[in-house]
Parts: C-alpha cells; structure tokens; sequence
C-alpha cells in the first residue's frame, strides 16, 4: 500500500510542475521584463545603465511560434525582430538574433522565467537581466 502511494504522490507532484515548467520554453508567447541593464565598451569599462538612458523596451513580446520579438523603446521607436536561431539545452531557452548592425542573444530558465541577454556590435555590448512570464 506504501508503495502505491509513493507512486500516486510522484504521479501528481509530475503532473502539477509540468505545466509551470511548460510556461518558459515558448510554447506560450512571454512577457519579459528588463530590471538591470549593463553598458560595456570594447576597451572593458562597464557600468549600469537606466532603459531610458539606453532607449531599451522596459517589456519585451517573445513569441518563439512566430519567431519574433517586439517592444517599444522609451522614445516610441517599435523593436521588431526576428527569431534566428532557437535552441533548448538544461533546462534553458537560446534565442538569437540580428537587428539592424547589431546582433542579440537571450537566454531563458525554462524553470523559473529567469532571462539573461546580449545586445551587441563590434564597439558596444549592453547586458540585460529580467524576468518573463506567459503572455
């Protein structure tokens, strides 16, 4: 009888965190939110920056079904991009991108919605930190 009910509480702990860890590995569109931004230079020198003082979408649309993620910068501008390249590896979502001269790479704990991310050309990087969660 022990062993059936060690089986039936495994059974329902998989099937209730399933659908929390689902909601970070794109099958749903997300909501990120940027709360730290970094500036760096190519000579090393970095420092923290402000979205507004970068012109960075403060919340970001991420549909990996569409391939595409959007936003509007503090000054009104749209961001549109298109999702190049998708990948999944421990637990993690890796997307990555170019706009316009510059080239970007998110990635996404499948887990806990946590996202790190790169924007980047050959003189200038910014790395963001937030969050995301299911649109």
């Amino acid at each position: 009888m022990k062993r059936y009910a060690t089986t039936a509480l495994s059974v329902l702990a998989i099937g209730l965190s399933t659908p929390a860890m689902a909601a970070f590995d794109g099958s749903e569109p997300l909501i990120c939110a940027t709360l730290e931004v970094h500036a760096c230079e190519v000579e090393g020198a970095c420092w923290e920056e402000h979205v507004e003082s970068v012109d960075a979408p403060q919340f970001l649309r991420v549909s990996v079904q569409e391939k595409k993620v959007s936003g509007i910068r503090p000054s009104g501008a749209k961001v549109d991009a298109n999702i190049d390249l998708i990948n999944h590896a421990s637990k993690r979502m890796f997307l990555q991108g170019v706009a316009g001269d510059r080239s970007w790479s998110v990635v996404i704990d499948e887990t806990s919605g946590h996202m790190s991310g790169t924007v980047s050309d050959d003189q200038d990087a910014y790395i963001i930190f937030g969050a995301c969660t299911p649109r």
